[in-house]
């Protein structure tokens, strides 16, 4: 049996067995409506919903059917609420998910795969973050404490991975359910510092270069001599007095941008780290929890008007694609905060004022003003991202395991509702979505809306994004990335120092759009060379761009396997391969991680060495 043939077999062995979670909800349980249902839109894109029902004792609330929900849509500019037909509608619960689970698949020695399956466990799985870059130092003394209370509030059969973000993302324990390997990955976090590039605000920094300049100015200048008028006195101390406060406005200035630049940074990392984990759970069934466990994340710095963040408006745009890629991945955030209930740091016994005690009570009035508007900024970031997404913040809680069961209790049973918005112009701007039921004394929890962004156009600015996203994926993410089924086997490549990757992905989680004469599909392959170190030194892709008549459609979706080959001549030193696949209709992402060794080099024996005896050493081919 060939290469091809076998990874055809086992994607389609694969994709019978994990069909009904691999793609929309099932179209047959859609509302009944006099129309039919659409099975691909072109100009416009399906939207889907978990919405977890609660009674007024917190119980989760079953039975309900699609006639017991209605759909709106807010768009602006008149904010006119649109409602929406229902297309798609089923209720999930974990218990029946995890009862329909066949248990892993075995694949063929050298096939590697981003294959994702539930292995009989509760569904879904947990995503513990410990954020040290966006935790203060004096939360994470909390953090001891509250972690013991927060392992022991999730279910022992819900598995659960341990993440940490400093400088960059670490997966410390994969999904498990073993109690002793995540207590172990948590006390890992634990021991490792993260605060390299959570910088205190200089306003409010006693240490502050500025501050100590100001609170120990230089020697006046001498008296003028016996005799002297007194005003040249005076207008020496006035000039000395404004050299000071000149000195010490650029000293701030300088020290405001160099904060800035580490804020930049740390935003940056916050984000991608979001993103990666996003591509990687994006093939687990269901809805997934990301418990964030930070103090703050800074979108909102510095908000006087003295001082603007320098990018605000591109990390605002970053924010809105990462919340759609959260809602696309089924990822429900729960941002909370380890410190509690917090008081102002002015009135913690390490707190100092400055050393000019005429202006302490102006400045620490200012200072504490500043603290809580910083705060409740912060604060305000975390909670959007929690309504986007559809779970709740956690803040100014001193007990973090009562939130930890709402989020699971959230995600054990839920109702799954999709539908095609009528009235998306998919130029940015914010749709936000209400969710009713007909039987009063019920409360939803759903996310509240998404950013109706296009997909990046054919154009040079559209395309360089793409392109830009897609290296990222392939060589920069920690995490393989799930939302498209991916196969990849290494086959003997055609000449000397290449190497060759046969690959398989699942039709069913491709789009073929439909066109004038049959169906287009668009995708790009790519790889990504590594070396021991872990430093990517090579990147290279492949486009793939074909229209297929209803003949070919057909014979392709009834062998489940779309397949490539790619050859390439890897760069010396490089220790391990990232395959990726990008579907540009959609922009899912599907890759896999492969070990690479270089093939062997045929050999050929020397002229007139065929008789007994050794012969010299042979020649390369």
């Amino acid at each position: 049996m060939s290469a091809m043939q076998l990874l055809v077999i086992v994607v389609g062995s694969v994709s019978c067995l994990f069909g009904q979670n691999s793609g929309a909800p099932d179209a047959a349980k859609a509302a009944p409506s006099s129309s039919p249902v659409p099975t691909l839109k072109v100009t416009t894109r399906m939207v889907t919903l978990q919405v977890s029902v609660h009674d007024a004792k917190g119980k989760a609330v079953n039975g309900l059917t699609a006639e017991d929900f209605q759909v709106l849509e807010q768009v602006p500019p008149k904010k006119e609420q649109r409602q929406q037909r229902i297309a798609s509608f089923q209720a999930v619960n974990v218990a029946s998910m995890a009862a329909a689970d066949k248990g892993s698949v075995q694949l063929p020695a050298g096939v590697y795969s981003n294959l994702v399956t539930m292995q009989k466990v509760a569904v879904p799985p947990t995503i513990l973050l410990m954020d040290g870059l966006n935790t203060s130092v004096a939360a994470q003394m909390q953090v001891h404490r509250q972690m013991v209370k927060l392992l022991a509030s999730i279910p022992a059969d819900i598995p659960v991975a341990v993440f940490l973000l400093d400088r960059n993302l670490h997966l410390l324990q994969n999904f498990s359910t073993d109690r002793t390997l995540l207590r172990a990955a948590v006390d890992q976090a634990l021991s490792l510092s993260g605060q390299e590039l959570n910088p205190t605000d200089v306003r409010a920094d006693p240490d502050s270069l500025s501050r100590l300049v100001e609170d120990n100015p230089p020697p006046a200048p001498p008296s003028p001599p016996t005799g002297g008028s007194g005003v040249v006195g005076a207008e020496l101390q006035q000039t000395r007095n404004s050299a000071i406060a000149q000195q010490v406005q650029q000293l701030q200035n300088f020290e405001r941008e160099a904060s800035t630049s580490l804020i930049t940074i740390r935003v940056q990392t916050t984000l991608d780290a979001f993103r990666s984990i996003a591509r990687h759970v994006a093939g687990y069934p269901g809805r997934k929890n990301l418990l964030w466990v930070a103090s703050s994340f800074p979108l909102a710095i510095f908000p006087d008007s003295d001082f603007k963040f320098a990018g605000m408006g591109e990390f605002q745009d970053k924010f809105q694609a990462l919340a759609n890629i959260l809602a696309d991945s089924k990822i429900a955030v729960y941002p909370m905060d380890p410190a509690g209930l917090e008081s102002q740091t002015f009135f913690d016994a390490s707190s100092r004022p400055s050393g000019r005690i005429a202006s302490v009570g102006t400045q620490t009035s200012a200072a504490m003003m500043r603290e809580e508007d910083t705060r409740a900024s912060n604060q305000l970031t975390m909670r959007q991202l929690a309504e986007q997404t559809g779970g709740r913040v956690c803040v100014n809680n001193n007990d973090l395991s009562d939130c930890v069961k709402k989020a699971v209790d959230d995600g054990t049973t839920y109702y799954e509702l999709a539908y095609y918005p009528d009235a998306a112009e998919w130029k940015g701007e914010f749709h936000r979505i209400i969710v009713k039921t007909k039987q009063s004394g019920l409360h939803l929890a759903f996310r509240e809306g998404y950013y109706a962004h296009a997909t990046p156009s054919a154009g040079p600015e559209g395309s360089k994004k793409s392109q830009s996203e897609l290296q990222e994926a392939a060589c920069r993410d920690l995490l393989t990335s799930t939302d498209i089924l991916l196969m990849a086997q290494s086959i003997a490549a055609e000449a000397p120092n290449q190497a060759k990757y046969f690959l398989a992905m699942d039709t069913k989680q491709l789009v073929f759009t439909p066109t004038t004469g049959g169906r287009q599909l668009s995708i790009i392959v790519a790889a990504c060379s590594v070396n021991k170190e872990g430093t990517p030194i090579q990147y290279l892709q492949q486009p793939t761009d074909m229209t297929l008549n209803d003949q070919q459609y057909s014979g392709l979706m009834a062998q489940h396997g779309f397949t490539r080959t790619f050859e390439f001549a890897p760069s010396p030193g490089t220790v391990r391969i990232r395959l990726l696949v990008r579907d540009n209709a959609t922009g899912k992402l599907g890759s896999v991680d492969m070990p690479y060794q270089p093939a062997p080099v045929a050999q050929v024996a020397p002229a007139g060495c065929d008789g007994p005896g050794p012969c010299p050493a042979a020649a390369p081919k």
